[in-house]
């Protein structure tokens, strides 16, 4: 037998073992009566995402005997977990989520708690560093709205210090700082002809939160056009920085928070549905 070929072969042996290791250890730490019911949590249905874009991972009926939808077919979805409970399937205990895409609740089905994680985010307040700052918005998952919106104002710089800003928008009295001037309150713009705080930037996307980007995004560029930031004025906009937070439906606890994998309904009390953008002008 050539070294390559016997390598491989003990490659997957190992492989495989620690599949079967990882498995028995899951089904030790799993209690025989743990659930979790959306219904009874702090906060509703608990925000995950894919471990892996590109695998194939099925959602399944409840009884486990026909495959309804593959979570790689849906690269832009999100999964809110409504239900889990353990369940023995051809003899193994795991834990299985019920869930649904935040892109269309009809897609829904049972998947195997392992092809997913909790969707986190982090606050601006969470950086020290520009540059790691700049890095997680422009590749985490939880930001993906936030970079949508920086497309929109292409030429404007995106800055720690003024995000650290926009996360008091939510504040009736936002801090401002004193680096900066001619400042644009983009969250606050409504449509032609609207009155209401409600149907500002603001509460749209936090009331859409998780939804798919592209109509938000659509909708948000209307609202500019609406209040005179057509696209030919953002494009010059090169002399304005900007500030963003965006959870858009993440969880904002640390992942040290959580003591479990598994969606519980006391820990999982943290979801934030809030996107707060400042533009403004260094001084």
């Amino acid at each position: 037998m050539n070294k390559l070929k016997l390598t491989l072969i003990l490659l997957g042996t190992i492989f495989g073992f620690a599949i079967m290791t990882n498995g028995a250890t899951e089904a030790s730490k799993i209690p025989a009566n743990y659930t979790f019911d959306y219904q009874k949590a702090q906060v509703g249905s608990v925000p995950y995402k894919a471990k892996l874009l590109n695998k194939s991972a099925y959602l399944w009926n409840y009884s486990h005997t026909k495959r309804l939808h593959n979570i790689k077919n849906y690269p832009n979805s999100n999964w809110y977990v409504f239900y889990a409970q353990v369940k023995n399937y051809n003899g193994k205990r795991a834990v299985y989520y019920y869930v649904g895409a935040s892109s269309n609740f009809k897609i829904k089905g049972w998947v195997w708690s392992g092809y997913l994680t909790r969707l986190l985010a982090k606050s601006p307040t969470d950086f020290s560093s520009e540059s790691v700052f700049t890095h997680y918005v422009k590749t985490d998952r939880s930001q993906r709205l936030a970079r949508a919106i920086l497309k929109l104002f292409p030429n404007a710089k995106l800055k720690l210090d003024l995000s650290q800003v926009a996360v008091t928008g939510f504040n009736n009295k936002p801090s401002f700082d004193p680096n900066y001037t001619n400042y644009v309150d983009v969250d606050g713009m409504k449509p032609a002809g609207a009155s209401q705080n409600s149907d500002n930037i603001m509460w749209y996307l936090s009331k859409t939160a998780g939804k798919p980007i592209t109509p938000r995004i659509n909708h948000v560029k209307s609202i500019l056009n609406d209040n005179g930031y057509t696209d030919e004025k953002r494009q010059i906009m090169n002399n304005y920085s900007i500030g963003i937070s965006s959870f858009d439906g993440a969880q904002d606890s640390p992942s040290s928070y959580f003591t479990t994998p598994y969606p519980s309904e006391q820990l999982d009390d943290s979801q934030n549905n809030g996107t707060l953008i400042y533009l403004a002008t260094e001084k």
